[in-house]
Order: C-alpha cells, then structure tokens, then sequence
C-alpha cells in the first residue's frame, strides 16, 4: 500500500511542479461576469495559484459532499455501537448472577 501511494503521489508532485514552473504569469481573476472591462472585483493573480486554488476548493467541496451524503451510515454505525455495548453489558451481568456449581460432574462414558 505504501509502494502505491508513492508510485501515484510523485507523478502527481511532479506535474504539479511542472505547472507551477511554466505557469507563473499573471492573469486577470475576475468575479464579475457583466462587465469583463471594468470589473468590480478583480485581481491579479499568478496562474499557478488560480490553478491550484480552484483544485483546492474541488477538493473541499468534494469532501463536504461526500461526508454529507454518507451521514446515515455514521448515524448507523453510532446505533449499532450503543447496541453492541449494552448487550455486552447485558451478557456481563446474566453471567454474574449464574450460580457457580459447587460439585464436578461425573464423566464416565
């Protein structure tokens, strides 16, 4: 498993090098559609960051949606924990109130 990981992480580390070195000018970052010649809220930013920012907020956004969307099994998983214990407790306490037996049994056959 560790042998996988790094066989995917450096190819990814080194395309992702390989942007940022030929990715460095700068570009116009702009939110507003309905005026691209004066836009109320641009910036000016390095291509490569732009790049990696929106990566980063697909990646996050990803994460939230995926953890949303599987809420009911932790829900699930939570009850069945809280179930599993207070059976275990149920199993502890039946067997302390059994009676001990005070003779063997014979085992003749």
């Amino acid at each position: 498993m560790r042998i996988l990981r790094w066989l995917l992480l450096i190819p990814i580390a080194g395309v992702s090098l390989y942007l940022a070195l030929a990715n460095r000018h700068d570009v116009l970052f702009s939110l507003d559609p309905f005026t691209p010649e004066t836009p109320a809220l641009a910036l000016q930013l390095p291509l490569i960051l732009v790049i990696f920012l929106s990566v980063l907020v697909g990646l996050l956004l990803g994460g939230a949606s995926a953890w949303a969307r599987q809420g009911k099994w932790r829900k699930e998983a939570r009850q069945r924990r809280r179930d599993v214990k207070r059976l275990s407790d149920e199993i502890v306490e039946s067997s302390e109130n059994l009676p001990v037996p005070t003779t063997t049994p014979d085992r003749t056959v």
